[in-house]
């Protein structure tokens, strides 16, 4: 959020890192930051695109029928930030397309005070000790596990706690250099798949993420109010 209260997509809180501009976003107005532009950390040459306001991301997936899950990043005290996800996921026809994910999991709690019927999803690097737990802990829809801490029991308990199960996959390449060397992730996963212990995959290859649920006679299924 930046210091005049619009919300802008980005993956950092200071812009150094990741644009052409300097300084903490909450420490800059938003007309400071439109004309800044992305680049890549590693030093690659990206065509950098302008840091963009929430809404007009979200108009952006409207019109093009999009579903969107939405992370939050920034914690701060109070709800104010969240009440103005919220608004703006309202205002622009997009609450019933969004998920609302995030690694504090405290703020998906306080966005179901919040909003009671926005569907929220808690990311974890970890294998927790009770997964079933935690998600109850903060209201969870979903609970997503990164590779390669999923594991059947992880989705078992997750499923019977009424809780949905996401699974982020790393890109093909990765798995292609472990392939080398006698390492395939893959059968396991379209073990998985077929089992129905995954409901929802996230990778940054969207093709290469289909083609696994197609490959496992699945249909793909949209992130749209009542699917």
């Amino acid at each position: 959020m930046t210091r005049d209260k619009r919300l802008v997509v980005f993956h950092d809180d200071i812009l150094d890192n990741a644009s052409t501009g300097t300084g903490l976003i909450s420490q800059l107005d938003y007309d400071q930051i439109s004309g800044v532009r992305t680049k890549a950390r590693d030093g690659a040459d990206i065509e950098g695109q302008p840091i963009e306001a929430f809404e007009d991301v979200l108009g952006y997936c409207r019109d093009l029928g999009l579903g969107l899950i939405v992370e939050i990043k920034d914690r701060l005290e109070g709800t104010a930030h969240l009440e103005n996800v919220v608004r703006l996921l309202e205002h622009t026809d997009m609450f019933g397309r969004a998920l609302i994910s995030s690694f504090d999991h405290v703020v998906l709690r306080a966005i179901k005070s919040v909003a009671p019927q926005a569907r929220t999803m808690g990311i974890n690097y970890h294998r927790l000790a009770d997964p079933a737990a935690a998600a109850r802990s903060a209201n969870m829809d979903m609970m997503n596990t990164d590779y390669p801490q999923f594991a059947p029991d992880v989705a078992d308990g997750l499923h019977r706690a009424g809780v949905g199960v996401s699974h982020y996959l790393p890109r093909p390449e990765y798995f292609a250099l472990r392939r080398k060397y006698g390492a395939d992730y893959h059968d396991e996963l379209r073990a998985y798949l077929r089992a129905g212990l995954i409901d929802m995959l996230v990778c940054d290859d969207v093709a290469w993420t289909k083609e696994c649920v197609t490959d496992c006679g699945l249909a793909v299924v949209g992130l749209n109010s009542g699917d």
